[in-house]
């Protein structure tokens, strides 16, 4: 069971720089601010800050292909 209310940190190893999250959970709904977004996902089977590690790996690999992308079609 979770702990309802109560705001939570996470940091995240990628790229060799650390990364960090807060987050909390209420009426089954985690709320995390991944990055300077607010992101609402549903709590699960697994532990919410599985959840959370995941949303900001998902993230920084988002922006990761975005700025390659870029960086490819500017050339």
């Amino acid at each position: 069971m979770e702990m309802q209310s109560q705001v939570f940190d996470v940091e995240v190893e990628f790229d060799g720089q650390t990364h960090k999250a807060a987050y909390f959970v209420e009426n089954g709904v985690i709320h995390a601010q991944v990055e300077g977004k607010l992101i609402v996902s549903p709590l699960g089977a697994v532990p919410a800050s599985k959840t959370v590690k995941a949303l900001v790996t998902g993230q920084l690999l988002q922006l990761k292909r975005r700025h390659k992308q870029r960086i490819s079609w500017a050339q």
